[in-house]
């Protein structure tokens, strides 16, 4: 490397502008992914990243210079540039995949914020600095050059993740889903971004000095410049706004399911009230004789008589009150059905801020962990054996859900979570990775253990308000 660079300050400041370019990149698209939940092993994985990031920047500099002088069978330098920086722009979606448990189409959607934010930055601020009004200064003062981009990105970026990240931190669609026709859109939207880049590259660099060198300074010559500088800026303004109206409108879409699984909630809870008021009134008139018939009743028949009673009277016990109307909807639910059907379930889950929970991400887990056992435990014959119970504590700002049930025999894990399939009793991981998803974005986790006579599944969740 020494024969190809002078070891001075203008070779570090080679040096600089790739690294400058290539970091700048990632963290503007880290900015927008840093809520998504990380991948296992994500330190390892992101050092993986980090050096393919290092080799990116150093690799710029000397393919230039290579270029240059004709090598690498006769590639011009800048299509060796624009290779470069597709490769760059490719590699950062990728730290994304492969760090972050993310779907493609929410993946390349905060990429490609990520990426506008930059090609903004660069084109209104870096470009209009150092290529328009000081287009020598970089040669001449390379360590005040160095200086000024690390405080002009450092503070652009700064500003956009207080103020534009905020604004895109939900998943445009719903997890463990793909929308291939958003992520060819974003592929579109890209591909315009990145040749309106390249011609404005190829303006200022090669065409505008070009001319330049051969009529002298002309007012039309700078604003060709001052226009082509900014051009990338401008489509990245656009391209952003057009994020911005997709996402709004896949929010609103959000938004609405979410209104209409809570009317269907309450449509449910009414419709479960009303098929069991006839039956509760039934079993009420019921009491009166068998209550009249205990004083001539034999021993057995008093004793069954009795049962029938306090199975009666557990129906009136149905109704939940935790403090949460979608989770009172939802347990009330299990409650008349797990009565009706012989499974005793037991629910302490007052006490916590399930407000601080999406209702619909509450609904889910829940659900899909109450639904799980309850399927269970119908499979035994045995009263002792058809038992779940649900409870949850909080500490702080963190809260634990647990549902347990009974359990025979053994399942395989993989992963952390149950082999499913519908014929065993794996079919307990069924919903377990839609759990796992929402509890790995509220900052939690699950742990699955299974370990006779109990089947236990643990969420945890960090329910800050802020």
């Amino acid at each position: 490397m020494s024969g190809l660079f002078p070891w001075n300050l203008s070779t570090v400041c080679t040096f600089f502008s790739a690294f400058r370019f290539v970091f700048t990149v990632l963290a503007a698209v880290w900015i927008f992914s840093r809520g998504a939940p990380k991948r296992r092993w994500y330190r390892g994985r992101l050092a993986v990243c980090l050096l393919l990031g290092v080799g990116l920047s150093v690799i710029q500099p000397i393919g230039l210079v290579a270029t240059s002088g004709g090598g690498w069978g006769g590639v011009s330098p800048f299509l060796f540039a624009r290779v470069w920086i597709f490769l760059t722009f490719l590699w950062a979606l990728l730290v994304v995949v492969c760090c972050r448990d993310i779907s493609w189409t929410n993946a390349m959607s905060r990429w490609l914020l990520g990426v506008c934010v930059e090609r903004f930055v660069t084109a209104f601020v870096h470009n209009w600095l150092f290529v328009v009004l000081l287009p020598q200064f970089s040669d001449r003062h390379p360590l005040a050059y160095m200086a000024i981009c690390v405080v002009i990105y450092a503070l652009f970026l700064a500003l956009a993740a207080r103020f534009i990240a905020p604004v895109f931190d939900r998943d445009i669609i719903p997890s463990g889903q793909e929308d291939w026709r958003l992520c060819a859109l974003y592929v579109v939207n890209y591909t315009i971004l990145s040749a309106i880049s390249g011609i404005s590259m190829s303006i200022n660099e090669r065409h505008v000095p070009n001319l330049l060198a051969r009529i002298g300074p002309d007012e039309g010559l700078d604003v060709i410049q001052r226009f082509s500088a900014t051009t990338a800026g401008v489509i990245a303004i656009v391209i952003l706004v057009f994020q911005y109206t997709i996402y709004r409108t896949a929010t609103l879409q959000q938004e609405s399911a979410m209104l209409n699984l809570l009317a269907e909630q309450k449509t449910r809870q009414y419709r479960t009230l009303t098929e069991n008021i006839d039956f509760i009134n039934h079993k009420t008139h019921d009491l009166k004789h068998q209550v009249a018939a205990l004083e001539f009743a034999g021993d057995e028949r008093r004793r069954q008589m009795v049962r029938e009673v306090q199975q009666a009277l557990n129906l009136y016990d149905s109704i939940a009150n935790t403090g949460n109307e979608a989770l009172d909807t939802l347990i009330t639910e299990r409650n008349f059905f797990c009565t009706q059907h012989g499974v005793r379930l037991s629910c302490m889950l007052g006490g916590c801020d399930w407000d601080a929970i999406d209702v619909v991400d509450l609904y889910t887990m829940l659900g899909n962990a109450l639904d799980n056992a309850i399927d269970y435990v119908m499979r035994f014959d045995d009263p002792d054996k058809r038992v779940v119970s649900a409870s949850a504590r909080q500490h702080g700002d963190l809260i634990v859900i647990s549902v347990d049930n009974h359990f025979e025999g053994a399942v395989e894990m993989r992963g952390g979570l149950p082999v499913t399939t519908k014929a065993d009793a794996a079919s307990h991981g069924l919903g377990l990775k839609s759990i796992r998803h929402i509890a790995r974005r509220y900052g939690g986790d699950i742990l699955v253990t299974a370990e006779p006579p109990v089947f236990t599944v643990q969420i945890s969740l960090v329910a800050s308000r802020s």
